[in-house]
């Protein structure tokens, strides 16, 4: 089940009541000769409820207190995301317009070196029968006593003439052939020009949306900077949700089983190939910039709109913008292992959809209000972060290196 399909303001009030059954099923079906633990256990469950309430009302609190600069701020991006991924489709159609002109313009050389050979038979032909004369037939008639050469000089006579024929057919389809390849260039670099027009057009649309996003982030930091007391606050609200995560990860390896479908990704350990193409700038446990919070992944600079590829097989458990982590995407690889790639330019791939290992499913970008353009990445095991640095391949590959 992928339960991040919950919209981000419901996420709370469809996730937890369910993880409250989960809890009581799990305390219910205890052995017999448990019985004498109950009342503690009934005990702590209720305190986990009172724990679950008071964190369930805090984040109620907090979409409430979502201000309307971060509400635009995801509006822009998620736009930006949309006028991405069409400039990326229109890219790959222009591409293959473009190897149509070439496949045709081959096609039409050949025709053309037919053509001339053709037309160089043909004069060597009428030059001989030009010098032959008109009467050539009545000639051969006229001048052979021997029948039988007669006939054969007339039968090679007929050859020759047919032959003729045959290959003024073949420059007429020549001809007909090198006029339809003509008219298809004609009609591809029309559409180039009509690609080209539509790129012209979106990417208008696109830098006039990154002036939008510029703005609404200049906005958002001076709002940052009037909200730092906050910060604190938000510091102990990650770690009580951490807690009841983990909570919620070992309640759940106890009532379900590991799924059996899939490889699991303890495997590739060593062997995994960096999502994206850049250089490593933040690793897992350092201190980040914004007051001392230990980072949970790792950071690649990247160019913007760099190819983001899946670090394995899997299926999309959430696909969506997330504040603070911008167009996200997580992919479930089976076994409790997840990876989750944030700050996107622009994500390629929906919710359910199933991806084969190095499959591209966006683009790097810097959405989330990130200053510079890279991809955020996390593995996690069971719900918990772990270090991925050593489950890659040496470093990520440079930015001019490709797949």
């Amino acid at each position: 089940a992928y339960r991040l399909r919950c919209p981000a303001a419901i996420k709370a009030r469809c996730y937890y009541p369910r993880l409250i059954l989960l809890l009581v099923s799990v305390l219910v079906f205890v052995p017999a000769g448990a019985a004498d633990d109950i009342a503690v256990q009934t005990e702590k469950l209720q305190q986990l409820q009172k724990h679950i309430q008071g964190i369930k009302t805090e984040l109620d609190s907090m979409q409430g207190q979502r201000d309307t600069t971060q509400v635009k701020l995801e509006k822009a991006e998620k736009k930006i995301g949309h006028v991405t991924a069409e400039l990326h489709r229109l890219d790959a159609d222009a591409d293959s317009a473009r190897q149509k002109i070439q496949d045709l313009d081959k096609d039409r050389i050949t025709e053309r070196h037919a053509l001339a050979a053709l037309r160089r038979i043909l004069s060597r032909d009428l030059q001989l029968a030009y010098s032959a004369g008109r009467q050539q037939r009545i000639k051969l008639l006229l001048n052979q006593q021997d029948p039988a050469l007669v006939g054969r000089m007339m039968t090679y006579h007929g050859y020759f003439t047919r032959a003729r024929a045959t290959r003024m057919q073949e420059l007429q389809a020549t001809l007909a052939s090198i006029n339809s390849i003509e008219a298809a260039l004609v009609e591809q670099q029309g559409e180039i020009q009509q690609l080209r027009l539509q790129q012209q057009e979106k990417s208008l649309q696109l830098t006039a949306e990154q002036g939008n996003r510029r703005k609404i982030l200049a906005q958002l930091q001076r709002d940052l900077r009037v909200k730092k007391t906050e910060l604190s606050t938000l510091q102990q609200d990650e770690l009580r949700l951490q807690t009841l995560v983990q909570a919620l990860q070992k309640a759940l390896r106890e009532i379900s089983p590991p799924p059996g479908d899939f490889i699991s990704l303890r495997q590739f350990k060593g062997k995994l190939r960096w999502p994206v193409a850049g250089r490593l700038t933040r690793r897992y446990g350092s201190k980040q910039s914004s007051g001392g919070v230990v980072s949970r992944g790792v950071l690649i600079r990247s160019r913007a709109g760099a190819d983001v590829h899946a670090i394995a097989a899997g299926r999309i458990a959430f696909a969506d913008w997330l504040r603070g982590f911008g167009l996200l995407l997580i992919i479930d690889h089976g076994h409790g292992y997840m990876s989750l790639y944030g700050q996107n330019g622009s994500l390629y791939k929906d919710v359910g959809a199933w991806v084969r290992r190095d499959e591209i499913v966006a683009a790097a970008g810097s959405s989330g209000g990130q200053d510079q353009d890279g991809l955020y990445l996390e593995l996690r095991k069971d719900g918990q972060p772990f270090n991925p640095t050593a489950w890659f391949e040496g470093q990520p590959l440079p930015q001019q290196a490709g797949r």
